[in-house]
């Protein structure tokens, strides 16, 4: 395979896409050379698999890849449409040398201890969303920085996310920093706010003067703890066990978190309604360790390339569909048969609170960085200090340049992971 080089030494969009369109029969040995650099373990015979150890919060229980197809295993019950697993299932398929064990998270890990658990070589491969890694990698802070995102546009997410000067600025130097960089995650959407079944569903939260006062979960992020501040909310942090609980009791008035997890975690069992205010990513990475990846045989490296990348490319193009359809969330929500139509109080539908432009704006104005970004100076001059400066202002261009597809079904993957190996 021939690519065309670049200065910068980034492999063309064109040769990524063309690598990525490859179906699973294409002999891994035919792709030496366009996945990235070689490692000392390179041409060295095992002898047996090697095994990856993952460990995160999902449950396979609640958690698909098929969602799709009601004759699924498990499909009635799925809320989280994570990849992990069917990373799992695939590496099955495609290789001999390399295997993944998943482990219970109730065993080992929670969201932040899972960091720790990769760092101590626990485990390989873990999950946390990006806001709660911010408690053990403080410069993913900026992520959850509300509005760098552009709203209705989820597409935008995974473009900004993926993108090569975002990898070459910010996921290079993270790696150097922490050994890890993200490798897959769920189809990326928007964090929403929550609240109890002891708030009136009839009358619909859409402002954040109805929120004003309320005791909000929220995770340990401390731009989102600033951005409640000033939209008048108090932030709470407690654990998600006592969350579901204390949304039944009153202790707590409701929570913000990625949709799609509080299916899965049964959240919506206990919410009167969700409200979505589109205000930051709602999105929840397959970390890796960089140590384990260079020391991957080539063989192994590259076909582990190869499949998280269509993965991460499947999950960017299938993010439109499971929140308006699967989920439900669209204009018309709780779409009938969907999640939230379903998997509310009671058996029945949760209220969904679809804002409107102007409606949004109220959300954003107050704190928008654009407007505002004194808010954020800590999260920003974190990242422009540690890994590159002038990265948020790159990041929140990049989150809104004509090459973002209108529609995720559009997105193509430019620039992966093994694409900068060498650099890290």
């Amino acid at each position: 395979m021939t690519t065309e080089d670049h200065s910068d030494g980034v492999v063309s969009a064109a040769s990524r896409r063309e690598l990525i369109g490859l179906t699973a029969g294409v002999a891994v040995g035919g792709l030496t050379g366009c996945l990235g650099g070689e490692t000392a373990a390179s041409g060295e015979e095992s002898d047996g698999p090697i095994t990856a150890r993952w460990a995160g919060t999902q449950n396979p229980e609640t958690s698909c890849w098929d969602y799709e197809s009601a004759s699924s295993e498990g499909a009635d019950k799925c809320g989280l449409v994570y990849p992990v697993f069917e990373l799992q299932r695939r590496l099955e398929e495609r290789s001999n040398g390399l295997e993944l064990a998943l482990i219970d998270s109730k065993e080992l890990c929670s969201e932040q201890s899972c960091m720790s658990k990769m760092d101590s070589k626990v485990i390989q491969l873990g999950s946390s969303s990006v806001a709660n890694s911010a408690k053990i990698w403080p410069e993913n802070e900026i992520w959850s920085i509300p509005y760098t995102m552009p709203a209705h546009s989820r597409a935008s997410i995974g473009y900004a996310f993926t993108h090569p000067t975002v990898w070459e600025e910010y996921w290079v130097p993270f790696a150097k920093k922490y050994n890890a960089i993200p490798i897959g995650f769920d189809p990326p959407g928007y964090r929403a706010h929550y609240v109890g079944v002891g708030n009136d569903p009839e009358e619909a939260m859409t402002s954040p003067a109805d929120f004003e006062g309320l005791k909000i979960r929220t995770t340990q992020s401390d731009v989102i703890s600033v951005a409640f501040d000033e939209l008048g909310m108090n932030p709470t942090t407690v654990s998600f066990a006592d969350t579901l609980q204390g949304m039944k009791s009153g202790v707590v008035d409701g929570m913000e978190i990625i949709p799609q997890y509080a299916v899965s975690a049964q959240i919506t069992d206990v919410s009167a309604q969700v409200t979505l205010t589109q205000w930051a990513p709602g999105l929840d990475p397959i970390w890796c360790r960089v140590d384990f990846l260079k020391d991957l045989p080539e063989e192994e490296r590259q076909t582990f390339a190869e499949v998280t990348a269509e993965l991460a490319e499947e999950s960017v193009r299938r993010s439109d569909d499971v929140y308006e359809n699967f989920q439900g969330l669209s204009p018309d929500a709780p779409v009938a048969g969907s999640n939230y139509a379903t998997e509310g109080p009671d058996g029945g539908p949760v209220r969904v609170n679809w804002l409107e432009e102007d409606q949004i704006d109220a959300w954003r104005e107050p704190i928008d960085p654009a407007t505002n970004r004194d808010l954020y100076a800590d999260a920003i001059d974190r990242v422009h200090e540690e890994f590159t400066d002038g990265f948020y202002d790159r990041l929140y261009e990049v989150a809104r340049e004509p090459g973002v597809p209108s529609r995720s079904a559009d997105f193509s993957l430019d620039a992966w992971w093994d694409d900068y190996l060498e650099e890290m």
